[in-house]
């Protein structure tokens, strides 16, 4: 099984001291005769060439503009990754054998799902790279993603949405790539040695600027360890820290300031391969900026993230301005334990934005509430609230309270003759639970019983027509809700599930 690589800092330097780009007689150099140094790339080779990390050729020269392979690529990036070349699974592409030079790299970027193979099998070490290719490596070598959803390429020569675009978009946004142009990327251009020396620097300044904090299997004494995030988004939905992980790793990187939760467990499969939690730990994540550097604490916490109840104008009939929540037996509840404030709807579609009046009901505490919303107009609508938690987050169940129903005979769309109970098909008592009366304008359906139920109630008209009212009554927090739909003899005898 490949095994996906996570991000890491610092070691970039460290790994490729021993890397050159290609794998022939070099020698450090103050200056090359062929490199022009009042151009970036320039500036790059001689920081790179200063600090050992690259050389040029015996005659003096760095051939800035000569192609690089993807075997030699390959050797780099294992290096930059600190990737193990030696213990390694044959990836088993089929022009790459374990006596090639670059067979190790190769199989351990292969292992660790960064690379693939052509539709052919190979994976072709002695082709030169292109600039598509080398994007598509490094944006998986150091899975890096957009931070942005308002961040766009200007690029006429990659297609929106495709695989090359969301390899190249995040390079583009981390200042990478420029581009050949500012209108051109140059999918299939190849990748000169002077352009890669470009990568490397600005991979370099791009990773001296992440900040992570990094928990493994171990830390929850088990072998495999996964995570989830909660209420990670600032107020103009951007994330606030983002999740790397694998099977035995997860990192934290943090992308801005603000404070979240994640949820890590650590778990193990038993001898019949059976998914068995170990443990798990809620943690809070806070990233603040000191000095123009992010910095990000993870901490263990046992708050509970708050369990959400939406009230919308067209569900309850009126505008739910104001809220008071009591506990069962009426008592006020603090403001300490909720909150109650207008839905925000920045970045919903307009068409999917509910009309009129909608608000969000955030509860700390677990508990059975009686919400009362009111229009301040003297129309008020109870709400039973059951708020439940693991341990770690809240989640609500709710009722709003509907005793009873009215249907016209223009919404049946013809007057019924007479009517019959069908079924209680999900009652779970041997009493009625509802009545039905008939009067020249429709029917009512009015709760007479307690408990949750489904109900269905076949409609028989003069001309022979037949309907179907499909129920259901459930009470949630002493507040029982009443709803129902018509359906026709077919939709009963093929529901939609």
């Amino acid at each position: 099984m490949m095994k996906k690589r996570a991000l890491f800092q610092g070691a970039l330097i460290a790994a490729l001291t021993t890397s050159a780009i290609v794998a022939v007689p070099a020698q450090a150099a103050e200056g090359f005769t062929d490199v022009d140094y009042t151009k970036d790339y320039g500036a790059a080779v001689k920081d790179l060439t200063a600090r050992g990390i690259i050389k040029g050729y015996t005659d003096g020269t760095f051939k800035p503009f000569a192609n690089v392979t993807r075997g030699q690529v390959a050797k780099i990036l294992a290096g930059l990754l600190q990737l193990d070349t030696k213990n390694v699974e044959n990836p088993q592409f089929t022009d790459v054998q374990p006596s090639d030079e670059y067979y190790g790299a190769i199989a351990a970027l292969a292992n660790a799902g960064i690379v693939g193979a052509f539709a052919d099998g190979r994976f072709g070490a002695d082709m030169m790279i292109t600039r598509g290719q080398l994007a598509s490596m490094l944006t998986a070598a150091y899975e890096l993603d957009s931070y942005s959803d308002e961040a766009r390429l200007p690029f006429t020569d990659i297609e929106k949405y495709s695989d090359a675009y969301y390899a190249v978009l995040p390079l583009f946004e981390h200042e990478i790539t420029k581009g050949l142009t500012p209108t051109l990327f140059g999918l299939n251009e190849k990748v000169t040695r002077a352009q890669l020396t470009l990568f490397i620097s600005r991979i370099e300044a791009m990773q001296a600027k992440r900040v992570f904090s990094t928990f493994t299997a171990a830390t929850l004494k088990a072998k495999y360890v996964e995570a989830y995030s909660a209420n990670n988004l600032t107020e103009d939905g951007q994330e606030i820290f983002r999740i790397y992980q694998d099977s035995n790793q997860v990192k934290i990187e943090a992308l801005q300031e603000g404070a979240g939760y994640f949820m890590l467990i650590g778990y193990n499969f038993d001898k019949d391969e059976n998914y068995e939690v170990v443990e798990s730990q809620k943690y809070k994540v806070t990233v603040i900026k000191v000095d123009g550097q992010l910095k990000i604490d993870c901490q263990p916490t046992d708050e509970l993230t708050p369990g959400a109840v939406t009230f919308w104008e067209e569900e309850l009939g009126i505008n739910p301005k104001t809220i008071k929540l009591t506990t069962l037996d009426g008592h006020a509840v603090s403001e300490k334990v909720y909150t109650y404030a207008p839905m925000n709807f920045d970045g919903w579609d307009e068409e999917t934005i509910p009309k009129g009046g909608s608000y969000e009901l955030n509860l700390l505490q677990a508990g059975d509430y009686i919400a009362t919303v009111s229009d301040d107009q003297g129309k008020t609508v109870r709400v039973g609230i059951k708020a439940e938690s693991d341990g770690y987050d809240l989640y609500t169940s709710a009722a709003i309270e509907k005793d009873s129903v009215f249907i016209s005979t223009k919404e049946i769309g013809f007057t019924v003759k007479e009517f019959k109970m069908e079924q209680y098909s999900g009652a779970m008592y041997d009493h009625k639970i509802i009545e039905v009366t008939q009067s020249a304008d429709g029917l009512t359906i009015k709760k007479i019983g307690k408990g949750d139920s489904m109900f269905a109630i076949r409609l028989d008209g003069a001309k022979g027509e037949k309907l179907y009212v499909q129920g259901m009554m459930f009470e949630v927090s002493g507040v029982t809700s009443l709803y129902y739909e018509l359906m026709t003899q077919e939709q009963m005898e093929n529901p939609i599930y």
